[in-house]
């Protein structure tokens, strides 16, 4: 077992799961070092600030869904999700061309069951329900709120990852339930479950 494996198993139990993000893992550094797709000073960075803080969110899901991941990026968090549930499938919304290109790669690289859209939320209004729709590095404005509401499946969330500042202000607001959980390792980070409330 190579060092990097070795690590990944060590706090992700799936061992085909580990096997794919030590891919994901390997196409972030050899892809981020032309086109600056994510910011990491050591792969343990890269591990414990984005791939094992990303992942953390698989055990808030349920076992099968729809997931959308907005404003991807270079697939944080919805690759790491969509790799520890294998049974849901993905539509990742990324505006930027290389960044759009690369996850590309990666959904084939990786054998994924998601689709990459090179467009901004807003057009994506023909894109259907999720089960859980993912923010991360995305600041959360009422026009984010309101695609969200309305392409959310009855019982279905939205999950950020986020500070306490941040689950503060959206605490406050009305139609939404709001409940946030700390991040491993992390005394700055809170995953934030946000649902939408009819009452």
């Amino acid at each position: 077992m190579t060092p990097i494996l070795e690590e990944i198993s060590a706090r992700i139990s799936d061992p085909e799961a580990a096997r794919l993000l030590v891919k994901y893992v390997e196409l972030l550094e050899k892809w981020s070092s032309r086109h600056n797709l994510v910011r990491f000073s050591s792969r343990r960075e890269l591990l414990e600030r984005h791939i094992f803080e990303a992942a953390e969110g698989a055990r808030h899901l349920n076992p099968s869904g729809r997931l959308a991941d907005i404003g991807s990026g270079a697939g944080l968090p919805g690759i790491p999700l969509l790799v520890c549930q294998r049974d849901w499938t993905g539509v990742l919304i990324e505006p930027r061309q290389k960044r759009w290109a690369f996850l590309r790669l990666v959904i084939r690289e990786l054998g994924l069951n998601a689709t990459v859209v090179n467009s901004r939320f807003e057009g994506c209004a023909n894109a259907g329900n999720f089960d859980c729709i993912t923010v991360r590095a995305v600041k959360i404005e009422e026009q984010l709120l309101d695609f969200a509401a309305h392409h959310l499946e009855p019982g279905g969330k939205m999950m950020l990852w986020s500070t306490r500042e941040e689950f503060e202000r959206l605490s406050m607001k009305k139609g939404w339930h709001v409940l946030s959980s700390p991040l491993p390792d992390l005394d700055r980070g809170l995953l934030i479950e946000m649902e939408p409330c009819f009452t």
